[in-house]
Parts: C-alpha cells; sequence; structure tokens
C-alpha cells in the first residue's frame, strides 16, 4: 500500500525490520519527495515488488514528486554507524548524518568516535530493538515438556534445565532481535507458559 512517511516514521520503519537482511528483503530504495530538507520531507519506502513493476513506480515519482534518497540498505547502515557512535542521537543528528552521506558518500565522522559513548538505559545497542526474553511460570503439569524446551532454547543439558525451570524465572534469551523472540515463543505457545518481555528501544522518543 502507497503511504509517505514522515522522517520520524520513516526512521522507525526500517529499525522496526529486526535486523538488515529483512530491511534488504523488504525495502529496495528510500525515496524523498520534492526538495524539503530530510527534517520537513515526507519518505517513501520502495519494496522488491515496487522495483519490480518499473512502471507503477515510475508514476509515483512523477505523481508526487519523488526523488531517490538512499537504497535502503545504505539508508540503514548510516542509522546504523550514527547510532554506534551516539547511541543518544536525536532526529536531527540523524539527518545531518544522511544528508552527509548523500553529499559526500561517506559515512558523517563524530568526535566522538574514537570513544562512543554508552547507551541510555532501555536503548538497544544498534539501530534494531532488542529484548530480553523471560520463561514466568508454566502449568505444573508442563514441567518435563518446559524444560525440554528450555533445553533446546539454552543449550543446556535436561538436568539443568528442569533445575532452572524450579528456580524461575528463567532468562531464555538476552539481547535478542525480534524475530528471535517469536521463534521462542512460538516453541512455548503450545504448553501455555508465561513468558515476559523486556524490550530496548531503537531511539530515544519512543
Amino acid at each position: 500500500m502507497f503511504r509517505l512517511n514522515s522522517f520520524r516514521e520513516t526512521l522507525e520503519v526500517i529499525a522496526a525490520c529486526s535486523d538488515d537482511q529483512v530491511v534488504w528483503q523488504r525495502y529496495a530504495w528510500v525515496y524523498v519527495q520534492g526538495g524539503a530538507r530530510l527534517l520537513d520531507s515526507r519518505f517513501y519506502l520502495a519494496s522488491r515488488e515496487d522495483e519490480d513493476d518499473e512502471g507503477r513506480l515510475l508514476a509515483l515519482v512523477e505523481r508526487y514528486d519523488l526523488s531517490p534518497c538512499l537504497e535502503a540498505a545504505t539508508f540503514a547502515d548510516v542509522l546504523c554507524v550514527q547510532k554506534r557512535q551516539q547511541p543518544h542521537s536525536g532526529l536531527e543528528d540523524y539527518a545531518l548524518a544522511l544528508e552527509h552521506y548523500a553529499e559526500w558518500d561517506a559515512f558523517l565522522e563524530l568526535p566522538c568516535a574514537d570513544a562512543p559513548q554508552p547507551a541510555e538505559h532501555g536503548l538497544a545497542k544498534g539501530l534494531y530493538a532488542e529484548h530480553d526474553l523471560w520463561l514466568a511460570g508454566y502449568a505444573p503439569d508442563q514441567l518435563a515438556s518446559t524444560a525440554r524446551e528450555v533445553s533446546a532454547v539454552m543449550g543446556i543439558n535436561i538436568a539443568k534445565a528442569l533445575q532452572a525451570c524450579r528456580g524461575l524465572p528463567v532468562r531464555l534469551g538476552e539481547r535478542i532481535t525480534g524475530d528471535q523472540c517469536l521463534q521462542i515463543e512460538a516453541r512455548f505457545s503450545a504448553l501455555s507458559a508465561s513468558l515476559q518481555r523486556v524490550t530496548y528501544r531503537s531511539f530515544p522518543w519512543q
């Protein structure tokens, strides 16, 4: 579905992809509308399907005054580098980094690059959201089945898994992606186990 996003929304859509591979699979190019500065612009994230339908894409480009900004994977790379150098970056910081790359074909190097600042509390270390996942509870008659899943997920033997299950909560994953969370949650869904997520967001404003 065609939709123009604000700069903030565009960053959040990219970060919601969970990793670089998903960005590449979902999006081909980031298009920008008109000639306003990035913070004030509207954007279109062209999918791989859009690129395959060249006629439709050209029609959208002409109708909405769109021009290519950066390949989506490169767009994400610029955000990643900026986040790594300055974890608490705001919208203006990301816009400056993208404008610098678009002009110079090079990442913006910050004075703090040699000594990266620590991430703020609750922020992911990288661009994409991260999660801690905990086993918080299970039905008493599902102890053995739950322990087998804990054993498989954590890579420990069944005896250690049983011991862990008897001493709840059990951390099943630390700083893992959303996709990894979903995969683990699916393993426990049939057991009606109680799982809890702790999410580290991508951006300070979220």
